[in-house]
């Protein structure tokens, strides 16, 4: 019974550092994701709303031949990386099978455009298949991975024998279009093409929670997520390649030439070069878990994925000084584990030897311990050599509360008090 006495005063004392330690605007005040008290609607209200038609969406079809889509896209009438955008994903693979479709004729969904000024038009969704279609045709990769055109494998658009070229040129892809006719009423415009982004989205690969937070909770705070997403010193830690972006471009590369990738980032020859961890933006994900863990446990809720949403929202209201001051933050914290830990800061060791993969479970504790231990960052360095040599004990000793598989609300905020009790102990 002391002991659970003694646990629950240490998670009161935690969730009071954590409180103190936030910085000056940064305290998200009330209950996130509230919507306040709605008065009683009756049915009469409903039916005047919709014949109102505050909020109506006009669409219009279109067919675009393939042939036409280079051409098209280099023009100034497309938009093709909004905000909302993931990131580039597919593989020369799938583009490859994409045009295999269309040589069988095989139905292809249709891309989505919204025309946010007249004849002016966003890629809400469809930006894979334009690009693939815009990158065959200029011969940027040849055809691999065929399931019924092997014949095929290795040509690019130029070498294809003529009939294949025809039948490919008299090929279209539809499209939606959602009209700047659309009726928004007091909604904002970019609110709800962002809705609308999240609801058509049923792409060929299914989106992530972070990829459904950029579409819809886009602002200040975001933005910063994605800059500090791209800081060398996150990659190194997490194993992305730095110059990531270069290697979506040119996968060849990474096995080509040396200089591509870091010398901490192993790429077996033949796969793709570029992780998971970035296609899906859990690198993203990871800055904004930083931020939320700050106020994690003066707000928390039992659905993770839930609260990150709604810190997001409300954190993109943050002003400019917050956002440069979180900016600083996170770049020091990371300094410091990288000064501290090297590669292995987000990793276990067992027996000696460290673990290949970080895990978010140790990133979320000890980076949100280490932004309360930065003004004694001299101190925890000198004494860096003492720290990584007792880690193998630490997660051995509490090996429990480290399997790495929990995500309750006592889990987390134990394993913050244990990074935290170690690392004071060398102060």
């Amino acid at each position: 019974m002391a002991a659970t006495g003694s646990t629950e005063e240490a998670r009161r004392a935690l969730v009071e550092r954590q409180r103190l330690a936030l910085e000056s605007g940064e305290l998200i005040e009330g209950e996130m994701g509230a919507n306040g008290e709605a008065g009683l609607v009756t049915a009469d209200d409903i039916n005047q709303k919709y014949e109102r038609g505050e909020i109506r969406i006009v669409t219009e079809a279109g067919r675009y031949p393939l042939d036409s889509i280079t051409a098209l896209l280099k023009g100034n009438n497309y938009k093709l990386d909004p905000d909302y955008q993931r990131r580039h994903r597919w593989t020369v693979d799938q583009k490859s099978r994409l045009i295999e479709s269309f040589i069988m004729n095989v139905p292809v969904p249709p891309i989505f455009l919204y025309e946010w000024d007249f004849n002016q038009y966003e890629v809400m969704d469809g930006l894979q298949r334009m690009t693939a279609v815009r990158e065959f045709y200029e011969g940027a990769f040849a055809l691999s991975g065929l399931e019924y055109w092997q014949e095929l494998e290795g040509m690019r658009y130029e070498t294809l024998p003529s009939r294949i070229k025809a039948g490919i040129d008299r090929r279209y892809i539809s499209s939606i279009i959602l009209l700047k006719e659309t009726s928004h009423g007091d909604e904002d415009p970019e609110r709800l093409k962002r809705f609308v982004f999240g609801r058509i989205n049923t792409g060929g690969v299914k989106l992530s929670p972070q990829e459904v937070r950029n579409a819809l909770y886009d602002g200040p705070m975001n933005d910063l997520c994605k800059e500090l997403a791209a800081s060398k010193r996150l990659r190194q830690l997490w194993g992305i390649p730095t110059e990531v972006e270069e290697l979506i471009e040119h996968p060849e590369r990474a096995f080509a030439d040396e200089n591509m990738l870091d010398f901490d980032v192993d790429i077996e020859v033949g796969r793709d070069p570029v992780p998971e961890d970035y296609r899906q933006m859990i690198d993203v994900e990871l800055v904004l878990r930083f931020f939320a863990n700050r106020q994690r446990m003066i707000h928390y809720r039992d659905n993770l994925r839930d609260y990150l949403d709604d810190y997001l929202k409300a954190a993109n209201q943050y002003d400019e000084d917050t956002i440069d001051t979180l900016r600083s933050l996170y770049t020091d914290t990371l300094e410091l584990a990288w000064s501290i830990f090297g590669q292995n800061a987000f990793r276990r060791t067992r027996n000696h030897r460290w673990g290949n993969d970080p895990k978010v479970s140790i990133y979320d504790a000890l980076t949100n311990v280490l932004s309360r231990l930065i003004p004694q960052s001299d101190q925890l360095i000198a004494r860096k050599d003492d720290i990584v040599a007792g880690m193998d004990y630490f997660y051995a000793t509490n090996a429990v509360r480290f399997n790495l598989r929990g995500q309750s609300r006592s889990d987390l905020m134990d394993r913050e008090i244990l990074f935290e009790e170690y690392l004071r102990s060398f102060i």
